[in-house]
C-alpha cells in the first residue's frame, strides 16, 4: 500500500509540473526596456506577464511580429493577448483588457539644434506646421489625424535617425523606450536629442485581449489574479529593478 501510495504522489507530481500546465499565447514586439525577442522573450514588461502567469499555472508562450500583425492575430483569435497596450476607446470596441501592468510617459522627442528653445504646446493642432514621426499601429495615429498633422510612420530607429537628421520635427514615443533607443543606436547623437516638457498622454499599458481566444475570459481573470499575487510577494518589485525601471512607472 505504501509503495502504491508513492507510486500515485509521484504521478501526480510529474503531471502538475510537468504536462498539465496550461498554455497561452502572447504577442509582442521589440519596445525596450518593456519588450524584447531576445532569449524567448524577456524585458520588464514580458517578464511580468509570465511571472504573473506562473503564479496560477499557466506558461506563456511569446511571438514576435510587427504591432499591426500583433493586434490582427488577437482580433482572430489567433493568440490570447498583445502587450504593452494603451487602452482606448477605439480598441475597447474590438478587444479586452487586463488590469494595467505599467505607466506610460508618452513624450514629443526633438532635435536641439533645430528646436534650441524647445517648443510650448498645448493642443494637437500646434503642431500642424511641422512633421512628426510615428510607428504603423500605434494608438496617436487616430490623434494624429484628427488633428490634421503631417507626420510620416517608420520604426523606432528609423523615425530617430530621421529626428537626428532633421528629416522630421517631432517623434512620439515613450520617454523610457526613447532614450534606450538612444543610448543603444545613436550614442553620439543623443545629447541633441530632448523631450517636450509636456507629455503627451500619461497612461497605462495592458494586454490588449482577444474575445475570440479559447478561454479568454477566464485567462483573464488568471492574470489579474497572477499579478496581485507577484506584487504582494514583491516579484514586481525586483523587475523594477533588474530593468532600472523608475518608481513612477511602477503600478501600485
Amino acid at each position: 500500500m505504501i509503495k502504491k501510495n508513492l507510486l500515485i504522489c509521484f504521478l501526480l507530481s510529474f503531471i502538475t509540473t510537468g504536462y498539465a500546465t496550461e498554455k497561452v499565447v502572447i504577442t509582442s514586439n521589440n519596445y525596450e526596456p518593456y519588450t524584447s525577442s531576445k532569449k524567448n522573450g524577456s524585458g520588464f514588461v514580458l517578464d511580468v506577464v509570465r511571472e504573473a502567469f506562473k503564479e496560477v499555472g499557466v506558461e506563456v508562450i511569446y511571438e514576435f511580429y510587427p504591432w499591426k500583425r500583433c493586434e490582427f492575430y488577437v482580433l482572430k483569435g489567433k493568440a490570447f493577448a498583445a502587450t504593452p497596450y494603451l487602452k482606448t476607446a477605439e480598441r475597447q470596441k474590438l478587444y479586452d483588457f487586463s488590469d494595467p501592468i505599467t505607466h506610460t510617459y508618452n513624450r514629443f522627442f526633438y532635435n536641439n539644434e533645430k528646436f534650441p528653445n524647445g517648443y510650448n504646446w498645448k493642443k494637437m493642432e500646434d503642431f500642424q506646421e511641422f512633421i512628426l514621426g510615428g510607428t504603423l499601429g500605434y494608438w496617436y495615429i487616430d490623434k494624429f489625424k484628427k488633428a490634421g498633422l503631417t507626420y510620416t510612420l517608420s520604426t523606432e530607429n528609423k523615425n530617430f535617425m530621421l529626428l537626428i537628421r532633421k528629416r522630421i520635427d517631432f517623434l512620439v514615443i515613450d520617454e523610457l523606450a526613447g532614450y534606450n533607443i538612444l543610448i543603444n543606436n545613436f550614442k553620439e547623437e543623443a545629447h541633441n536629442i530632448s523631450v517636450l516638457k509636456n507629455p503627451l498622454t500619461i497612461g497605462n499599458t495592458s494586454l490588449l485581449i482577444s474575445r475570440k481566444y479559447p478561454k479568454s475570459s477566464e485567462l483573464r481573470e488568471k492574470f489579474n489574479k497572477g499579478l496581485k499575487l507577484i506584487k504582494k510577494k514583491s516579484i514586481y518589485k525586483k523587475l523594477l529593478d533588474k530593468y532600472g525601471i523608475p518608481e513612477s512607472f511602477a503600478i501600485k
